[in-house]
């Protein structure tokens, strides 16, 4: 999943639900002036698509599974979009459960009407649980692998996002860093502390920057492919985050342990 990933083809049909987002968004960014964040959503939707089809085109699905998953990775964040119109926040503790109001606009709007019911279903299960910390035990099998794949794209690109916001020259967005504090050397020592352990970060316990650095490392324990995992030591996604935290020998024995973590699961 370098430069140039192979994607999985569309499914026959599949153009409908293309040009049904971009009326969506459309419809939100008129309203809303041409509000930056809106844009950074929609490419986000259009991104974790592609790496979705990525990851498919490296491990095949069944056609049903496919054609589920694609869905579920181009309409995991339209919830986004009435979260923003309505809080002007991209923060869920501060407003609303973003999945969860994904899958209410998809009933509302009927967008999969007509689908064959499993095909919905597990579009709309691998929608409510890609935001969930970590995956319920007892999944079918077809939903976990739906979802995973989902998950697994979602942090690629959300790894993009924030390594561009987070770069030294980039412009200050608070939505996108969740209204965080931006403070170049606090961290909360939970979060690090958890990241050596081999925990998942808690977005409940972040205050600072630093910590939503080092949520988005805790990832590394979280990623359901092969592709996925080698993409993330391909971009070299943990040498550049941990280029961003402060120089510490923690730091250093977390960053070494995230490193190996990759490394582990490359194999699958």
């Amino acid at each position: 999943m370098a430069q140039g990933p192979a994607l999985a083809p569309l499914p026959a049909g599949f153009g409908r639900y293309l040009d049904w987002f971009s009326g969506f968004v459309d419809g939100y960014a008129a309203r809303l002036a041409g509000d930056p964040n809106i844009a950074v959503k929609r490419e986000h939707s259009r991104r974790v698509f592609d790496e979705a089809r990525a990851i498919l085109a490296a491990e095949p699905a069944p056609a049903t599974g496919t054609f589920a998953t694609l869905l579920a990775a181009l309409f995991h964040d339209v919830g986004r979009f009435p979260q923003y119109e309505r809080y002007r926040t991209f923060r869920d503790a501060d407003s609303t459960d973003h999945a969860r109001l994904s899958h209410l606009t998809l009933q509302r709007e009927k967008v999969l009407a007509g689908l064959d019911p499993a095909v919905r279903r597990l579009a709309l299960g691998a929608v409510v649980l890609h935001n969930r910390r970590s995956l319920p035990p007892g999944l079918a099998p077809a939903l976990a692998r739906a979802a995973g794949v989902v998950r697994d794209a979602d942090k690629l690109d959300i790894m993009r996002v924030m390594l561009a916001q987070l770069a030294p020259d980039a412009p200050a967005n608070a939505v996108v860093t969740l209204h965080l504090a931006d403070e170049p050397g606090a961290y909360t020592p939970a979060l690090l502390e958890g990241l050596l352990a081999g925990r998942l970060g808690d977005y409940g316990r972040m205050v600072y920057v630093n910590d939503f650095k080092l949520l988005l490392l805790s990832w590394v324990h979280d990623l359901s492919t092969a592709a996925a995992r080698r993409a993330f030591a391909e971009r070299g996604f943990v040498e550049r985050l941990f280029s961003l935290l402060p120089r510490t020998p923690d730091m250093a024995r977390a960053a070494a342990l995230c490193a190996a973590a990759l490394k582990a699961g490359e194999g699958g």
